[in-house]
């Protein structure tokens, strides 16, 4: 944990949940990869030192619902905990992000969620989601991503996907990554917090 940890604050410092440090993320970690429907794949080296990290989920909807509903109190906490130490980044918290998240959580924790609620109509494609793809950044370029990637696309299929999207920052080397490996580029966004990203889909089928 601790060390996924570390690569993820060393290879997206810029993201904004990054921002409040290791313990939440930690809190973040655990949350994510005990949900439903979550990926969670490793890569290390013959010396057995971890250089590769990807997170992703399945069913996307119902993996953020059962993180919320069963560690939502504990995210919440350590969110607060870092914000109270950084007040730029309380701010930030508050004007970019606040009013949603409380109206997530207080929606979620409200109502009892069934696990069995379907999340995807039969006539709907059912799309996975990579959220994360990380790599030592002393090992990029060694086809360590490359298996993370044919991990998460073979997970996804086994589970019924139809296709896999992601999102990855326009200024990183990853986007001709993903151009490599046979992604399409699907347009453009930007967070609540001004941080732009390039979307990307495989289709599975």
């Amino acid at each position: 944990m601790d060390g996924a940890v570390a690569l993820h604050l060393t290879v997206l410092d810029m993201e904004f949940l990054s921002r409040f440090g290791p313990s939440f993320m930690r809190t973040y970690y655990r949350a994510w990869i005990a949900a439903p429907g979550s990926m969670s794949f490793t890569a290390v080296d013959d010396a057995g030192a971890l250089v590769g990290v990807l997170l992703g989920a399945t069913d996307p909807a119902t993996h953020v619902r059962s993180m919320v509903r069963d560690h939502g109190l504990a995210l919440v906490t350590a969110m607060i905990k870092s914000a109270a130490l950084r007040p730029r980044l309380a701010k930030d918290l508050v004007v970019t992000r606040g009013g949603r998240y409380v109206r997530g959580v207080t929606r979620l924790l409200a109502r009892r969620i069934r696990r069995s609620t379907p999340t995807t109509l039969p006539d709907q494609p059912k799309v996975g989601e990579v959220t994360h793809v990380l790599v030592d950044p002393s090992r990029q370029g060694g086809g360590i991503g490359r298996l993370l990637i044919e991990a998460a696309v073979t997970t996804a299929r086994d589970h019924g996907n139809d296709e896999l999207v992601l999102v990855t920052p326009p200024d990183l080397a990853a986007r001709h990554f993903y151009d490599a490996l046979g992604w399409t580029a699907d347009g453009s966004m930007t967070s609540r917090s001004g941080e732009p990203f390039l979307r990307y889909r495989f289709v599975l089928h």
